[in-house]
């Protein structure tokens, strides 16, 4: 059993796949325990509550913030859901973890950093592979100088899935609301490389996008099925990414980045000298404190334990506020970029 004075107690709104994966991970860490559910789908929230071992459970998210014996939230709704939610939550003097995409727009996420602040309440934002102990050792030696400066990262991901417009994840396919293969999919590996790069401040974006077959025909237009855009940063650096959700070749995902002394591939550093390919392991350690999951198929749980340690002051919230700005500004600008077929640059 959990010591009370010691856990997190967290309310999960969203009982989707993000959102039980959460409350499976969280129900799994000594740091927090999760006392309540929220989703307007009776018969899922029942599951989940069932499943997981939740006591409390709600329709309607507000009447879950109203619940005292709550301490902080993890919002796992969709982005253009989400926006009052968060507002709401800091309003209710709740902790906020935010899935992402965190929002549809970047100028959104100011407006919560500032309501967070005056609340005096932690606010986080996901992208749960920063948080995995081998990609945080990753971060850690490129930091070192383990590949010297670096300058460029490359990135191809497919991911074959593209869910039925009338479920819950229909707006996947609304290219207004980050759906498609960047923001659904993609986003995730394009923070890591930004993330391993030292987050360096975005400048431009030029993008372009496929709709191979389209779902949804609203006014928003169709979200991509493959999208490839090259991002600028300070300093000269750069990010390319190719993503799809639908590919008919079996390509394994790239995460590279390049330095001015080596690269990183496939987890391991890569220096060509003298004709020759050496290749050694990274074994840098992680920044931060973590513990390990108790069993497989637990992908948030690093992350929520992350954000447990954040709300007992021990570490400083990872996504932040300013990080998740500015790459919600690098979205954006591919997105714009891609739906006008120009170069787009950032602020």
């Amino acid at each position: 059993m959990k010591h009370k004075e010691n856990v997190i107690r967290l309310g999960v709104v969203g009982c989707g796949g993000a959102g039980h994966a959460a409350v499976r991970s969280a129900q799994a860490s000594a740091l927090l325990d999760v006392v309540a559910i929220g989703d307007l789908d009776e018969e899922r929230r029942n599951r989940v509550a069932r499943e997981e071992g939740v006591p409390s459970r709600y329709g309607p998210y507000q009447d879950l913030l109203a619940d005292k014996g709550v301490d902080a939230v993890l919002l796992a709704v969709n982005p253009p859901a989400r926006y009052p939610m968060v507002l709401d939550a800091i309003a209710a003097g709740k902790h906020v973890l935010v899935q992402k995409p965190h929002a549809t727009r970047a100028e959104h996420i100011p407006t919560f950093k500032e309501a967070a602040g005056r609340a005096g309440v932690t606010l986080q934002f996901c992208y749960f592979m920063r948080h995995d102990p081998v990609n945080r050792g990753i971060r850690t030696a490129i930091s070192r100088g383990r590949i010297g400066e670096p300058y460029h990262a490359r990135i191809f991901l497919k991911y074959n899935h593209r869910a039925p417009l009338d479920s819950p994840e229909g707006w996947t396919h609304v290219y207004g609301q980050k759906g498609g293969a960047l923001g659904q999919h993609a986003s995730h590996e394009l923070d890591l490389a930004w993330w391993w790069m030292g987050c360096p401040d975005p400048k431009w974006a030029f993008a372009a996008k496929h709709v191979v077959e389209s779902i949804y025909d609203g006014p928003e237009g169709p979200a991509e099925d493959y999208f490839s855009g090259l991002c600028g940063f300070e300093g000269g650096k750069t990010i390319q990414i190719d993503c799809s959700r639908w590919l008919q070749c079996d390509t394994p995902t790239v995460v590279e980045v390049h330095g001015s002394d080596g690269a990183l591939s496939e987890r391991k550093v890569s220096k060509w000298k003298d004709g020759v390919f050496t290749v050694r392991e990274i074994d840098d350690e992680s920044d931060v404190p973590h513990t390990n999951p108790p069993a497989e198929g637990l992908p948030f749980y690093h992350e929520v334990e992350h954000f447990a340690r954040a709300v007992a002051g021990r570490v400083k919230p990872d996504v932040d506020a300013d990080d998740a700005y500015r790459f919600m500004q690098l979205l954006d600008a591919m997105y714009d970029s891609a739906q006008r077929g120009e170069k787009v640059y950032v602020g």
